[in-house]
C-alpha cells in the first residue's frame, strides 16, 4: 500500500471512529438514499471491472468506514452506480439486522444507511391474516 493510501486509510478510520459512535448511539442520522458523491459514473459504464478503474477506495477502506458506523459483520461490498454516482454498497450485518452503507469511492465518506428488509417476511402479513380468518 502506497503512503497515500495508508494516510488516506488512517484519516479515514479517525474520523469514522467517532461518526460510528455517534450513528451507533442514535445520535447520527444518515440519509438513506445517496445524494451526491465525488465520482460521478459514465454512461455505459456498468460492470464491476468499470466501476474498480473508477474508484479511488479500495474495498477493505470502505468497509471500515461502513464498520465505524455501524459495527457489525460485512456480509457483502459491491461498487455501484447509485442515479450515477460511484458508491461502495457495504451490507452490514449486527444485532437488529442487516444495514446497507453506502461509502463514496472516492473519498470513503459515508453517504447513507438503510435498514435491509427481510425479503422472506415482506409480503406475508396479508397471508397469516387470512389463515388467521379461515380458522
Amino acid at each position: 500500500m502506497n503512503h497515500a493510501a495508508k494516510i488516506l486509510t488512517a484519516v479515514t478510520l479517525v474520523a469514522a471512529l467517532g461518526t460510528g459512535t455517534a450513528f451507533a448511539t442514535g445520535a447520527l442520522k444518515l440519509p438513506d438514499e445517496v445524494k451526491s458523491t465525488s465520482i460521478k459514473v459514465p454512461e455505459n459504464t456498468e460492470t464491476q471491472a468499470g466501476f474498480a478503474k473508477l474508484s479511488k477506495v479500495t474495498q477493505q477502506q470502505a468497509e471500515a468506514a461502513a464498520l465505524a458506523v455501524q459495527p457489525g459483520k460485512i456480509v457483502k461490498a459491491k461498487l455501484d452506480d447509485e442515479d450515477g454516482n460511484l458508491v461502495w454498497q457495504v451490507d452490514v450485518q449486527h444485532a437488529k439486522g442487516t444495514t446497507e452503507i453506502a461509502v463514496d469511492a472516492g473519498n470513503a465518506k459515508v453517504l447513507a444507511a438503510e435498514a435491509d428488509e427481510d425479503d422472506d417476511n415482506e409480503g406475508h402479513e396479508g397471508h397469516d391474516k387470512d389463515r388467521t380468518d379461515r380458522g
